[in-house]
């Protein structure tokens, strides 16, 4: 037959693949009746369903269901794609041998370079003298080149005297070697960070990853720093289900350094050993329950500030709590770092609560009058409607003991049952009047002078009423293609609660001391929200702009008496909020506190965020507090300089005393298979270099002995 001719085999009517028949086209083809053999020259072709063999010369047992190829041979796997010199090749099994080989794996992005290679398997390949490297032909930047490769089903490529070549020079030697092709996890290698500061020294950050199941992994660190000694971490993660997951790590140093006096504070450290334990955890338990578990326990305070670099640092790990657990960890500053453990169960209409609250206290001399909760137990009864009548009821119930070794201690039951009474004011507004009875239970015991004027039992039963009338104004109009919804919420709030003595009660957490109130509080909330129509009939709502602004008066404070001394001031700092989000890449929010009484502005912050879809961003976070004189700036952004090219910088700087606290500035270069980021901090303690290699598409791990 000449090519254009019929094919060999061609069947009729759609048949599922595995029967279909095989077909056979080329420039001359010549059929052996005998040994029914089928020889083609000159742009054969031979094909089924997604497997496609081209080559010069194709010779074609049809008993055997074998085919030898030679010259220009490209046999295609729906996406995969293997090229060699000469070919052997079962179309039952689809297996074969093919001699100068390059196989590229669609899928994972992977090529193959070898003198021969065996396919054994739908997804298993064996090869000798192999180059494997996610980078194209023919100048690969990096390689793994190994004596034997296998391909196993599983994804992971496993070489025996494999070497790691930069281009054509080889950098790394292990006498074996896995490697992962895919996302699958694998125990193994990660690839190690390098940094140099001048208070650690030259620094090597080196994880062994370790797999323990589907469900559960390991990664052991090891971090090794010329002038403080050697780092060791360990982190655990699980994860059950969806929700029901946990990660734990764990850092220990024995410190070499001498310099104990970390950024001059004249808090000197007395401690050699250095660690940070932290945890975070959600899971379900039997009959509904749930429980959160966040532990962060370290040993000392300048433990976060001066480790501040590489993937067990403080910024790294809470990026990975705020991802799984939407959870952070406390600010890296505070000196007081809380470790709590909560079981919570949620009924229609009642919910149950009940943990523990360890503060690990950093400040010198202060460990022992910390105070710890252990236990508290709240219960919730949502409002429900009181009988035929039209008013609803709720309670509040919470039980609480605080523990120290030195000051005052108490146990508190707090009871507070609640009744209200919505009305609608026709269509223009919306009261709600409340009355709550609050009786609370105190028990106390403790050391030291602020007991003695602490009664060891005492009970208080005060009242609290509330009313609140609100209403909403909206209107709509058109804006270009969209529809825009501009509403105003104003809202009048009076609470009142009478004056009760309490001078002899604990002052532990706020429900301790319930302030006498008789004050008027009024709010206006505004949005902008906006309608587009998308495709298919849809919509899309967005909210523009939100305005907030609130202001209390006192009327207790504007008739007191004993006013020559202290000036009456009912009215409270004026508050207003800012949020604008014009379109899904930009944001800014700006709040303030503004004092009526001659002292001006007491508080603003402004935050920013712009980000565009080439990779460029930049957020500014500004800050303000006449109260703790805090006036400070933070500056960070990432520019897309070229396709390969992405700079970032970042400052923190504080405009109170003209000094920068902190500045980095990174520099990162990615090519089609590697990338390479650089980066330089500088700040008020230390300087540091860290490098980080990537190689792209070879999974997480690189297994070595």
């Amino acid at each position: 037959w000449v090519g254009g001719g019929p094919a060999w085999g061609a069947g009729h009517g759609a048949v599922p693949s595995d029967r279909q028949p095989w077909h056979m086209e080329a420039d001359q083809l010549h059929y052996y009746f005998a040994s029914r053999v089928l020889i083609g020259q000159g742009r054969c072709e031979v094909w089924r369903g997604d497997l496609h063999i081209r080559a010069d010369t194709i010779r074609y047992s049809i008993p055997a269901r074998r085919i030898w190829a030679s010259g220009g041979v490209v046999i295609t796997m729906g996406g995969d794609r293997l090229t060699g010199s000469r070919v052997v090749f079962d179309l039952n099994t689809r297996t074969g041998r093919v001699d100068e080989a390059h196989l590229f794996l669609e899928r994972n992005n992977v090529h193959v370079v070898a003198q021969e290679l065996e396919k054994r398997g739908p997804e298993e390949y064996h090869a000798r003298e192999a180059i494997i490297s996610t980078c194209p032909l023919p100048r690969q930047a990096w390689s793994f080149k190994a004596r034997t490769l296998d391909l196993r089903v599983n994804g992971v490529a496993v070489g025996r005297g494999v070497s790691f070549r930069v281009r054509s020079l080889p950098v790394l030697y292990s006498p074996w070697a896995a490697v992962p092709l895919n996302r699958a996890r694998r125990s193994g290698f990660l690839l190690p960070h390098f940094a140099s500061s001048s208070r650690n020294g030259v620094e090597l950050i080196l994880p062994l990853f370790w797999t323990l199941g589907d469900s559960a992994d390991l990664t052991l660190y090891g971090h090794p720093m010329s002038r403080r000694g050697w780092m060791q971490g360990v982190e655990f993660r699980y994860a059950l289900s969806r929700t029901d997951r946990g990660v734990f790590r764990y850092n220990v140093l024995v410190d070499r350094l001498d310099d104990n006096d970390f950024n001059h504070d004249g808090d000197v450290r007395s401690n050699e050993k250095r660690w940070w334990l932290r945890a975070k955890a959600d899971q379900h338990l039997p009959l509904d329950f749930q429980a959160k578990l966040d532990l962060d326990l370290i040993s000392d305070r300048d433990y976060l500030l001066e480790f501040r670099s590489g993937p067990m640092a403080y910024s790294a790990t809470n990026r990975l709590f705020r991802k799984l657990f939407h959870r952070s960890l406390a600010d890296d500053t505070d000196l007081i770092r809380p470790s709590t453990f909560q079981l919570t169960r949620r009924w229609s209409d009642l919910f149950l609560g009940g943990g523990i609250r360890y503060n690990d206290n950093q400040v010198p001399g202060e460990q022992d009058r910390t105070v710890q909760t252990l236990p508290v137990v709240d219960l919730v009864g949502f409002q429900r409607r009181l009988g035929p009548t039209p008013l609803f009821y709720d309670f509040n119930t919470s039980y609480v003991s605080h523990l120290r070794e030195e000051g005052v201690k108490e146990q508190r039951l707090h009871l507070e049952p609640g009744v209200h009474l919505p009305m609608a004011l026709g269509r223009w507004a919306d009261l709600k009047m409340e009355g709550r009875l609050e009786e609370t239970l105190f028990v106390t015991g403790g050391s030291g002078p602020e007991v003695e004027g602490v009664d060891n039992s005492r009970d208080r039963t005060t009242l609290l009423f509330r009313s609140d009338l609100t209403t909403r104004l909206a209107r709509t109009f058109r804006w270009g293609g969209s529809l825009l919804r501009h509403s105003l919420r104003p809202r009048l709030r009076y609470e009142y609660r009478p004056f009760e003595s309490q001078g002899d009660l604990p002052a532990i957490d706020p429900l301790d001391r319930l302030p006498a109130l008789n004050r008027v509080t009024f709010s206006l909330l505004s949005f902008l929200t906006s309608r587009r129509p998308l495709a298919g009939g849809r919509r899309a709502y967005s909210d523009l702009l939100r305005f907030k602004a609130e202001e209390s008066y006192d009327i207790r404070e504007a008739g007191r008496h004993d006013h020559r001394d202290r000036p009456r001031r009912p009215f409270s700092d004026l508050y207003m909020e800012l949020e604008y989000h014009p379109n899904p890449i930009s944001m800014l929010r700006y709040d303030t506190t503004v004092n009526m009484y001659g002292r001006g502005v007491i508080s603003y912050n402004l935050w920013g965020r712009l980000a565009s879809r080439w990779g460029n961003s930049l957020s500014v976070d500004y800050r303000y507090n006449k109260v703790t004189d805090v006036n400070e700036i933070n500056l960070a952004t990432a520019l897309r300089l070229s396709p390969r090219w992405t700079g970032t910088f970042g400052v923190k700087r504080s405009l109170e005393h003209e000094t920068t606290l902190e500045s980095d500035y990174g520099l990162r270069y990615q090519s089609g298979c590697w990338a390479v980021r650089a980066q330089y901090s500088d700040n008020q303690d230390q300087t540091s270099f860290m490098i980080h290699l990537e190689l792209l598409g070879m999974g997480r791990a690189v297994a070595l002995p």
